[in-house]
This record gives C-alpha cells, sequence and structure tokens, in this order.
C-alpha cells in the first residue's frame, strides 16, 4: 500500500472510531503563570533582576517551566497530550509585535529545525525574545511529541493598545476552531471569559475558559466574582435562547468552591452556586429542562475532592461544569464518570501527601504549579436524538450537607526522600539543590521560634499546628530538637516548614 493510500485508509478509520464513540480528553489546568521572556513582567517575581540586581527570572526559567508543563500534559492520552487544554496563568502579551493572530503552521515551520532548549539558551535573540507565552508552550508541546494544537486567546487592551490585565487564557484544542466566533467578555474589576467554538465533527462544541479573582473565602471578593458569574450567565442565556440543547462546557480557575454557598455560609449569594446555577443534582441537568450546570466535582468522592490546599485544608478552585445538552443524543455527550483529579506522584504532587508541588524559582526553576490539572472527556455521538437522554451509572446528587472541610493527609516520608544531616552539613542549604527539599533538622528553639543551622537562622512554620504552641516547653531553654523540614522561602525569608507533628521527633521502622 503506498503513503497516500494508507494516510487515507487512516483518516478514515479515526472518522470512523470518532463517530462511534471515540472519547476526546479535556484537561484545565493553572500552569502558576507561564511568563514571556521579552524582559517585561507586571509581576515583580518574573522580572530578569530584583531590586538588588540579581537575576531573578531568566529563558531557563522559562524553559524549566515549558519543559515540566510538556512532561505533565503528556502524562494524559498516552503521552500524545489532551485534545483539549484549558489554560490559566499565562502571560498576557505586552509586545504589540508578537501579538496573534499568528500563522501557527508557518511558526512551527519555521522553527522545525530547533528544539525550544536552544531557542531558550545558545539561540536566543530578538528574533524569538518576543514571542508570547502560548507560542513558546505550542513549540514546547511540538517538541514533546504534544503536535496538532490551534490556539485561542483573547483579552481585553486599553487605549494603548496594552493588556489590561497581567494575564490571560488560552485553549489548544486539537478540534478545529472557529476563530470568527473567539470572544472576550471583558468584567469589571476581574479578568475577561475567553469564550471559544470548536467544531466536535461537525458539531459545535462552546468552550469558557475562566479565571476569576482569588481568596475564596473573602466576602468582598465574591461581590467581584458574582459580576464573573452574572456575565457568563447572560452569555450561557442568549447561547440557550437560540438552542436550548447547546452544549458548553464551563471550566478554568474560579477562585471558589464547588460548594461555595455550604462551605461559606456567611455570603448571602455566591457566585458559583447562586447565580451560575452550579449543582450536584445530575439527574435534574440530564433531563434539560433547566439552566442549571451539573458540576463534575460531585462525580468524585466526597472525602477526596481537592485540587489545590490552603492551610493544610483542600479546596477545590479548579472546577468543570457541563450543560444539560451533553446528556442527550446529539452532538457531543458527556463520558459519565470520567472527571478525575490530576495525581500523578513522582511528577506534580509530593509523595507524602499528595498536594501540589508548586512551581520555584531557585537554580533554572521547579516544581510545577500550585494547583492540580483536572480532566473529563467527552464524545461524539452518532445518533440524532436530542430527545433521548443518556443513562447515568451512580448519577451525582447534592450532598453538601455530608461535606465537611478535608484536611491534608501527611504520611511519614521514607528515609530516602529525607536529607540527612551528615548529607548537608557542610554545604551551602540556600541552593537549588536542597530548596523544597525534606531535611533532617537537628537544633535548638529560639525564644523566637527560630533555629540556627550552620550558623544561618531559619523560621519555621506548619500548616497542620502552631508552632509556638507545640515548642513553648523547649523554645529558649537550650534544649535541642530534631525534625523533618521542607525548605523554603516565605515573602523573602528563609523557613523550615514542619508539614504534620509525627514529623517531629521522627522514628522510622
Amino acid at each position: 500500500m503506498n503513503k497516500r493510500l494508507l494516510s487515507t485508509t487512516l483518516i478514515l478509520l479515526a472518522g470512523f472510531a470518532t463517530l462511534f464513540g471515540q472519547p476526546y480528553k479535556l484537561v484545565v489546568h493553572n500552569v502558576e503563570n507561564i511568563f514571556d521572556a521579552d524582559g517585561y513582567a507586571v509581576y515583580s517575581d518574573y522580572r530578569p533582576f530584583d531590586i538588588d540586581n540579581n537575576i531573578q527570572y531568566s529563558t531557563r526559567h522559562l524553559l524549566t517551566k515549558l519543559q515540566k508543563t510538556s512532561r505533565l500534559m503528556a502524562r494524559y492520552n498516552d503521552g500524545n497530550g489532551p485534545d483539549i487544554i484549558m489554560l490559566v496563568e499565562m502571560e498576557s502579551d505586552f509586545t504589540p509585535q508578537s501579538e496573534l493572530p499568528h500563522d501557527i503552521s508557518a511558526f512551527l515551520e519555521q522553527y522545525s529545525d530547533v528544539d525550544v532548549s536552544y531557542m531558550l539558551t545558545d539561540g536566543f535573540n530578538e528574533d524569538v525574545m518576543f514571542l508570547p507565552t502560548e507560542l513558546w508552550l505550542l513549540k514546547a508541546f511540538e517538541d514533546h511529541g504534544l503536535t496538532g494544537y490551534d490556539v485561542s486567546v483573547a483579552y481585553e487592551r486599553d487605549e494603548n493598545g496594552r493588556p489590561t490585565h497581567a494575564v490571560k487564557n488560552v485553549i489548544f484544542s486539537r478540534l478545529p476552531i472557529d476563530h470568527s466566533r473567539t470572544r472576550s467578555h471583558a468584567i469589571e474589576g476581574a479578568r475577561p471569559i475567553l469564550e471559544t467554538w470548536v467544531d466536535a465533527n461537525g458539531y459545535d462544541l462552546v468552550l469558557f475558559n475562566n479565571h476569576w479573582r482569588s481568596r475564596a473565602s473573602d466576602e468582598e471578593m465574591e461581590k467581584i466574582r458574582v459580576q464573573n458569574a452574572q456575565v457568563l450567565k447572560d452569555r450561557l442565556d442568549e447561547l440557550r435562547a437560540e438552542n436550548l440543547q447547546v452544549d458548553f462546557i464551563l471550566g478554568g480557575d474560579f477562585n471558589s468552591d464547588y460548594n461555595q454557598s455550604h462551605r461559606y455560609q456567611y455570603m448571602e449569594v455566591t457566585a458559583v452556586n447562586d447565580v451560575l446555577r452550579s449543582v450536584g443534582d445530575e439527574r435534574k441537568v440530564k433531563r434539560g429542562d433547566t439552566d442549571a450546570v451539573y458540576n463534575l466535582w460531585y462525580e468524585y468522592d466526597i472525602d477526596r475532592r481537592g485540587s489545590d490546599t490552603f492551610r493544610g485544608y483542600w479546596g477545590t478552585l479548579m472546577q468543570l461544569m457541563i450543560s444539560p445538552g451533553l446528556y442527550d443524543y446529539y452532538g457531543v455527550q458527556y463520558v459519565d464518570g470520567s472527571f478525575d483529579v490530576g495525581i500523578f506522584p513522582g511528577k506534580n504532587v509530593y509523595p507524602n501527601s499528595l498536594t501540589p508541588r508548586r512551581w520555584h524559582f531557585k537554580g533554572d526553576g521547579g516544581g510545577y504549579s500550585d494547583h492540580l490539572p483536572i480532566s473529563m472527556k467527552f464524545t461524539v455521538v452518532e445518533n440524532d436524538d436530542p430527545n433521548r437522554r443518556m443513562t447515568l451509572t451512580n448519577p451525582g446528587v447534592n450532598d453538601d450537607e455530608q461535606w465537611s472541610p478535608i484536611a491534608v493527609s501527611y504520611s511519614m516520608p521514607d528515609r530516602s526522600d529525607v536529607v540527612m544531616p551528615e548529607d548537608y552539613e557542610g554545604k551551602e542549604l540556600r541552593t537549588a539543590e536542597f530548596f523544597d527539599q525534606l531535611l533532617l533538622i537537628e537544633s535548638e528553639i529560639s525564644e523566637d521560634f527560630t533555629v540556627m543551622v550552620m550558623d544561618k537562622e531559619y523560621d519555621l512554620w506548619s500548616p497542620t499546628f502552631r508552632i509556638n504552641d507545640e515548642f513553648r516547653s523547649v523554645a529558649g531553654t537550650g534544649e535541642k530538637v530534631r525534625f523533618i523540614g521542607r525548605l523554603g522561602l516565605f515573602r523573602g525569608d528563609w523557613q523550615f516548614v514542619i508539614e504534620d507533628k509525627i514529623y517531629i521527633n521522627p522514628e522510622w521502622d
């Protein structure tokens, strides 16, 4: 069989596979700030030099971030990457000469003979300096074998053509994007919502990528998030008025919990639950006679729901919600029970807690993100019957009354995962080699609840107990204490984080 005939045959087979229900994978991921290499940044952490003119954010940091994000996304679809990725916290482009639309194919062809590591090291020059973050990531994906993506991006600009927000939302999609329908929905005092239409084998699927204002427990911030929700709800009502069975997916970092109204009962109106009408009653949404959306967190066991942590407890700021149209037999259909959280030990989580291994700047950078990716699957059905509804297995229910805050569970780390004194004594601790690592420390606790390690002072902190209460009896007495601490920085001060009481005076079997 010649190559052209073989290619045609494979395309036809792929088409038939999709026609008969081959699932697509959609991932939502907050990348914790991918910033470009043009030297300009709204966030001070991402400027090339700090106030003392020390190197702070370099092209090697960007390279590390791109490579780690590529490796993480390669955990999906047997190394091929998700079919759709809804990305949050990509830096907005402040260099007009690199503003999209770019010819994606031409860009990839232009740099097909070099890889992204060369472009950000020996090959870094003015030709690539002003590339926006989405093209850097696209190139990194291509080098890693994650191919075939088109890109959707839109954001608000001021009268001088400059972005109104430091970061933007981006969508990568292997399904064709109708760029003529891409829209940015502005919200006063908040980041705009990205609306993207993709062609799912001849059917429309509308994606809404969100990044709402932070501080989930803050009642004043909730008022701004209510604005986000109202803008989005108004747009959804417009789409429903045109087509009651419209297929849409809402994703992103909502900076709210899926059960916001239950978790923070002092809030009179919540954005996700009260305005957007996000619910856990899957049967109700399935029937189709509602303006509610189904929140996929209700697919998960109630005591496992979490994609981020704050002060020792899990949160669900990353969310996915789907329309009633994804339950009929016309066009796009949700794959029942396919919601998942991207927990990959050895990659993006700490093995002793499964909490996110967040990004840091030490050395050439490290870690991944302070959020775990979440995902779902959908398919395209062959029978055009909008009145027929799919059969659910173990449908989701509103179980908020059974929910209680989920504390992070820390296990005793293996001895091999802890850096022992004999391995670090005489070395400089405040380096990339030891940063974010667990170290066994033996030291006196000062009256100010600090410790001295090799003549340098370190603060102590814990997400699960009060340091002062635990060490009050020994502080300032000269008595030494052994503990396992994770070396880190907080607001410029070095510290050891003692993650659990079991890490004090540890004993291994």
